[in-house]
């Protein structure tokens, strides 16, 4: 009886240990990153991989890159997958020029890997310490910053105007010109609303404002440059009105020298 109970005991704590080592177990499989969630990798370590189905690199990469999702367990290092089709607006953040591209995110600061495709180089990467001797991105180009963000919306807004040209053109049959031309006219009004508010949100955080006595002093200033120019006119006219009364004067000495000569000349004669 003692035996068949101690078999027992044995079984009961053999299925608990098997039931406790297979809910721990962690699912290798690369997590799916979105717009929506990719704040994650700024927490812990984590190898991104940017991909897209349609990328034959990328279709040729897959079981390399799922074969190190399970050594990446025991690395105790997460990975991440990111579609840029489906989230433009992450490749517009990270500013891809080509597919796949890795990224290699520890406590939020970026490095990109560019190193060999193998299995072996991407735990070498990982278990050499290889990613400390490669630069993190510039300030202006890292992910999380505003700049950055900035151009994922412009990404996104462009992947937007994308779908809705193919929703005139393939679902209402709109003619391709028309869809340049309303686009081109939205374009527009949305680019003179934008400049509206800025120029609004300027006014109102930087109005114009006069210097205190600037008026005066400008109302001054012109009432000197009136006055030296009324002295230069005044300095220009004196000399020549002196002129005219002198030139007046000797004409009128010479009249009266000219009777006096007539007066005496017709006294003489007589």
């Amino acid at each position: 009886m003692a035996g068949k109970l101690y078999l027992l005991l044995c079984l009961i704590l053999i299925s608990l240990t098997s039931f406790a080592s297979t809910s721990l177990v962690i699912d290798p499989a690369p997590v799916e990153i979105s717009e929506e969630n990719w704040r994650k990798i700024l927490e812990g370590e984590w190898m991104v991989e940017f991909m897209a189905p349609w990328c034959p690199a990328c279709n040729a990469f897959k079981s390399s890159w799922d074969e190190f999702a399970i050594k990446a367990v025991d690395m105790k290092i997460s990975l991440g997958t990111i579609d840029v089709t489906e989230n433009p607006g992450l490749s517009g953040r990270f500013l891809l020029t080509a597919l796949p591209t890795i990224y290699h995110v520890k406590d939020g600061v970026f490095r990109q890997y560019t190193l060999g495709r193998k299995v072996s180089d991407l735990t070498n990467f990982i278990k050499d310490g290889t990613w400390e001797n490669v630069p993190p991105v510039s300030w202006y180009t890292d992910p999380n910053s505003f700049q950055m963000g900035l151009i994922g919306l412009f990404f996104r807004a462009a992947m937007r105007v994308r779908n809705f040209y193919t929703l005139m053109t393939e679902m209402y049959g709109i003619p391709e010109w028309a869809c340049y031309i309303i686009i081109a006219v939205l374009t527009i009004i949305v680019g003179l609303i934008l400049g509206l508010l800025i120029l609004c949100c300027c006014d109102l955080g930087m109005p114009s404002r006069l210097s205190p006595g600037y008026d005066s002093l400008s109302y001054e200033d012109d009432n000197g440059d009136d006055d030296l120019i009324d002295d230069l006119d005044d300095y220009k006219t004196e000399p020549k009105e002196e002129l005219n009364d002198k030139d007046e004067g000797e004409e009128e000495e010479e009249t009266k020298v000219r009777r006096r000569q007539v007066e005496k000349d017709s006294s003489d004669n007589k």
